[in-house]
């Protein structure tokens, strides 16, 4: 039984309204539906009589509305006294980020943190998946969004978003003509092509995602390697190469390029939030229990 259960019990029972309740969470009603049914299945007993017209409070569902409101509020209480401490030691919570990172899920949660805990000082650093891992071990940074796999038993990871990929290849390149249908095509279409790939020191996750990739589709790939993505879409675009690029093209200037889909399976990379875990941080907190209420809601996809 933990308290993001007892809160959304709480205004299911204030409310008498799964809909209106969800409202004030800022949640789906199916989430505060399944919250409420697996609280019940874990006390053993129905909390709430639900018919088709109105929801009421069961005996056992008072008895637990009792006792959760001064529960509810001595936590209130408690977070309130946490932030003013947290506010007095100027506290500054670090976290790193990919690119591909920041062009999807990370504005979203970091907008979400700022305005729940405003008091928190945000220091956020583009970094590789590698740099971020060796931030996070060396306690340079708190957090950090980075591009799946990433093992170390020191960190907890937590998938966020998987991002479709495309192939950038240039408007001159024979392939060029059915980019504009969205036709897909296989990766092994491209089997022949010098595939421009981010250098492996830099991003060896991306390195070996794309390696491992072409090799599923049957054909081990000639490489070029490129430092900055911008360069390597650059290159692409001078016909020296194809490239994988994000599925949201809106932020490549397209002028000499085609965006050429994929066929099944659908290439893709897979962004995760780490932190450490044994971090006894009291800044890190707030931020876990966000991540993890707006990963279940489904605000991050």
């Amino acid at each position: 039984m933990d308290i993001r259960a007892l809160r959304y019990f709480l205004q299911v029972a204030e409310t008498l309204s799964f809909n209106r309740a969800s409202e004030r969470l800022n949640i789906s009603q199916p989430v505060v539906t399944r919250v409420i049914a697996q609280l019940e299945h874990e006390i053993g007993t129905r909390l709430f009589d639900r018919t088709t017209r109105r929801v009421s409070l069961t005996p056992a569902g008072t008895v637990l509305l009792n006792e959760v409101r001064p529960l509810i509020a001595h936590v209130e209480s408690v977070q309130q006294t946490v932030r003013h401490v947290v506010a007095e030691q100027s506290g500054k919570f670090t976290v790193g980020y990919t690119t591909l990172a920041m062009q999807t899920v990370t504005p979203d949660l970091l907008r979400l943190f700022s305005e729940k805990y405003p008091e928190i000082e945000l220091d956020v650093r583009e970094m590789t998946t590698h740099a971020q891992v060796e931030a996070l071990l060396s306690a340079e940074i708190d957090v950090g969004f980075v591009l799946t796999p990433v093992e170390d038993e020191a960190l907890t990871v937590i998938p966020l978003h998987k991002e479709r990929l495309r192939l950038a290849v240039s408007s001159r390149h024979p392939q060029a003509a059915l980019a504009g249908k969205n036709k897909p095509l296989p990766l092994a279409a491209f089997a022949n092509e010098e595939f421009i790939i981010p250098c492996k020191e830099q991003f060896p996750a991306v390195y070996d995602e794309i390696i491992r990739l072409c090799e599923e589709a049957g054909f081990r790939p000639r490489l070029r390697s490129c430092g900055e993505n911008q360069t390597c879409v650059g290159l692409a675009r001078a016909g020296l190469g194809v490239v994988f690029v994000s599925g949201r093209t809106e932020d490549i200037p397209s002028e000499g390029l085609e965006f050429v889909e994929i066929a099944a399976p659908i290439p893709e990379l897979e962004i995760a939030v780490v932190w450490r875990t044994r971090d006894p941080s009291v800044l890190l907190q707030p931020f876990r229990e966000l991540a993890e209420i707006t990963i279940e809601n489904g605000r991050i996809n």
